[in-house]
């Protein structure tokens, strides 16, 4: 099982992205189709972050586990979210496509007062 969880701010505004990769057991083609799709998104929304919008989000590369984590520039709040919500759009179309393969939990950030 593919799993990607979105976590926002108090603002609701995404700050992180975090893939979990399939068990290595776990070999067939409709799971290989999810797993490519949904990591070709995350990259191609880390590069609009980096290559268009100048950004610098930080990432944890491992081999099961992806992890994208971006400080705002609040000068770019809208562009940054179009990028990211149309990313997460694009994850619900893969979900409801490869739901045996995929879940996608959008929750908000624990923020301390």
């Amino acid at each position: 099982m593919i799993q990607v969880e979105i976590s926002r701010d108090e603002d609701r505004r995404i700050q992180e992205i975090r893939w979990v990769g399939p068990d290595e057991s776990q070999s067939d083609a409709d799971l290989l189709a999810a797993e490519v799709s949904v990591t070709t998104l995350l990259h191609t929304a880390k590069v609009g972050l980096e290559r268009y919008l100048k950004l610098d989000p930080e990432i944890e590369n491992e081999l099961e586990e992806w992890v994208m984590r971006l400080k705002r520039d609040q000068l770019l709040n809208r562009e940054i979210d179009a990028v990211l919500e149309t990313m997460l759009l694009g994850l619900y179309e893969i979900e409801r496509k490869y739901g045996d393969y995929l879940t996608v939990k959008d929750t908000t950030a624990q923020v301390s007062v």
